[in-house]
């Protein structure tokens, strides 16, 4: 079988990844392990979060399938850190896995593209490579794969090892499903750096052996909201979570029981993601902290069982079951699965590229967790950059390489491929520096210049993208020309607790003031926009001020960023660099000025040094 783009892995990187280089024109063919597993949720059955949420638009502003997949199996949803402001605010919802991962499987078929994509089950064992470039990959059944370029997607399959307890250690990528070892130990034989991260998973919960009345309700917002602009798909019955909490007696058992710890006794030597700790992490690294918060959070409308979040870990079962009846609510749960911890090989990615592609073996690139990052959303940013590269180096076309003032998909890759990671990557809005300019809520509007360009949306999604934007221009158009009498506007003012008005005033002005509404004020003189046309608008007006500021701040980034440097620089004879500095940029090989800048260890001082070496080797040239 021969195709343009070849991808291993079936998981969210990896759905991306075959979306986007087939919405590109690519021939596309995924190769899986398991094709009933394809869109698997393999820990927490959630989409979006802080600064995720933002990540699963802009990929759906692209094309791809993650926030199709979350509308149509979405049984809960919340907007978080509203109260905080647009350039934070995220939103969030808890899915059906089953649901999901049907999604996906049938949105993967679904995709406007000259080819349809093929689906293959088998597992990847060596790389094909002629003249140094990858032409394919070779099966674990003896069979070929060729392609122009292949993208790896192998998450935490690439010599996974799951661990519960110190003495159960099993080989798994996850749970009931084998490791790929050829294929990691082909990637070391080709002289790619390997090494190892841990991360885990919690226990599930039969949800009919937990006494709800002792634990905090949350159910979803009351509005409806989608994360897809391409289509209105029919949610889910929704589902309410539940918030408890651990307390002394679960403290007192996990430091009685640390060395029977997978993580503390020894057995894992990889390190885990600072901001998804296990519970004995936090029982160790807070030992002061009275309680820690727990979230019992719906598998699926057709079973009973529940996710644990707060709760992973790697103690022994017995002892997991222990800890669960220590917490109010759960005295007489029943553990369905215990939680486990899995090390698995990584590659650095500072060995990348901006186009993730891995620098010294041609026509590979690398997506997901096995750029050493985690959660399902910066895996799936990662396979939409790396799909639409690997298309376009399969097809001769323009690679692509997203800004940080672009797009969190920016940020994130920019960030791994200048800085590396020393644990498990994981996005926050804090990781911005213009988070005002790339909120969740003008996803299409930053991105729609790209998939046009490129191609990627079918005839149908490019008049829905411009008829939504088209909306929204009328939106602020209409509110700074329309004035509002102080009789229309007293109702959207006393709503907010906002003084009245005393003559008109244009709806521009009143939605400066706090807590006013938009689409009240809009209602009241009966303008026909509805919440999410008015959104953009609304922010743009209240925040105009803060917004013209990161734009200016963008532009000056960007012009550094079209100050290319030359590929061949002689890093190490480069003396009036810090010693420090010549050996990061060496290993990084940054492709222009503001990425240079951007290199942990590379000064200030640094940058205008090496401004000035390059200015003069452009004089003796």
């Amino acid at each position: 079988m021969h195709s343009d783009v070849l991808i291993l892995g079936g998981g969210h990187a990896g759905a991306e990844a075959a979306a986007l280089a087939a919405r590109r024109g690519a021939r596309v063919t995924l190769l899986t392990q398991r094709l009933d597993t394809i869109g698997q949720m393999s820990c927490n059955p959630a989409i979006g979060g802080i600064a995720k949420g933002t990540v699963v638009r802009e990929v759906d502003a692209l094309g791809g399938v993650m926030g199709r997949a979350t509308d149509r199996a979405m049984i809960q949803f919340r907007m978080l850190n509203r109260s905080k402001g647009p350039a934070v605010a995220s939103p969030r919802a808890q899915c059906d896995r089953a649901l999901y991962r049907a999604a996906v499987r049938g949105l993967l078929g679904e995709v406007p593209c000259r080819h349809p994509i093929a689906l293959v089950e088998g597992t990847a064992t060596e790389f094909l490579l002629e003249g140094g470039r990858v032409v394919g990959v070779r099966t674990a059944d003896g069979s070929t794969l060729r392609a122009r370029a292949v993208v790896l997607t192998a998450g935490t399959f690439l010599r996974g090892r799951i661990h519960v307890g110190t003495t159960h250690t099993v080989p798994a990528g996850r749970a009931g499903e084998p490791p790929s070892v050829e294929i990691a130990q082909n990637l070391a034989a080709l002289g790619v750096t390997v090494e190892r991260f841990k991360t885990g998973t919690p226990p599930r919960v039969d949800g009919t052996t937990l006494d709800r009345s002792v634990m905090q309700r949350q159910d979803a917002d009351p509005a409806p909201y989608w994360f897809s602009y391409h289509e209105r798909a029919r949610h889910p019955e929704s589902r309410p979570c539940w918030l408890t909490h651990t307390g002394a007696p679960v403290r007192e058992l996990i430091e009685r029981h640390l060395a029977d710890s997978a993580l503390y006794g020894g057995e894992i030597s990889g390190r885990g993601p600072r901001y998804c700790p296990s519970v004995e992490d936090k029982i160790v690294k807070f030992p002061d902290a009275p309680r820690h918060q727990v979230f019992l959070e719906p598998e699926g409308l057709d079973t009973e069982e529940m996710y644990v979040g707060g709760l992973s870990t790697s103690l022994p079962p017995e002892v997991q079951e222990r800890m669960l009846r220590l917490i109010p609510g759960m005295e007489q749960v029943v553990m369905t699965r215990p939680g486990y911890a899995i090390e698995y090989d990584y590659l650095p990615p500072t060995q990348l590229d901006r186009t993730l592609a891995v620098k010294s073996i041609p026509g590979l690139y690398t997506a997901g967790q096995v750029n050493g990052t985690t959660g399902y959303e910066e895996a799936a940013g990662q396979g939409a950059v790396a799909g639409l590269n690997a298309a376009a180096h399969a097809l001769d076309l323009e690679p692509v390489i997203f800004g940080r003032d672009e797009g969190y998909c920016g940020v994130l890759v920019d960030d791994l491929v200048s800085r590396g990671v020393d644990e498990p990557y994981r996005l926050f809005t804090s990781r911005a520096e213009h988070r005002l300019l790339l909120r969740q809520d003008n996803a299409l509007r930053r991105l729609a210049p790209t998939a046009l360009r490129l191609g990627l949306w079918s005839d149908v999604e490019r008049k829905a993208a411009e008829r939504r934007l088209e909306r929204e221009d009328l939106a602020l158009e209409a509110s700074q020309q329309t004035a509002v009498s102080p009789a229309v506007a007293v109702a959207a003012l006393t709503a907010a607790g906002s003084s009245p008005i005393s003559e008109p005033v244009r709806i521009a002005e009143l939605v400066k003031r706090p807590g006013v509404s938009l689409p009240a004020l809009f209602q009241a003189v009966g303008a026909d926009f509805t919440a999410e046309e008015s959104e953009w608008a609304g922010i743009e007006l209240r925040y105009g001020g803060y917004l013209a500021r990161e734009r200016v701040s963008a532009e000056k980034v960007a012009r550094l960023e079209a100050s290319p440097l030359p590929a061949d620089l002689p890093w190490a004879e480069m003396t009036v660099l810090s010693y420090e500095a010549r050996e990061k940029l060496a290993r990084v090989q940054p492709t222009t000025l503001a990425q240079a800048g951007r290199i942990p260890g590379v000064s200030p001082a640094d940058l205008q040094h090496l401004l000035v070496e390059i200015l003069r080797r452009e004089r003796v040239v």
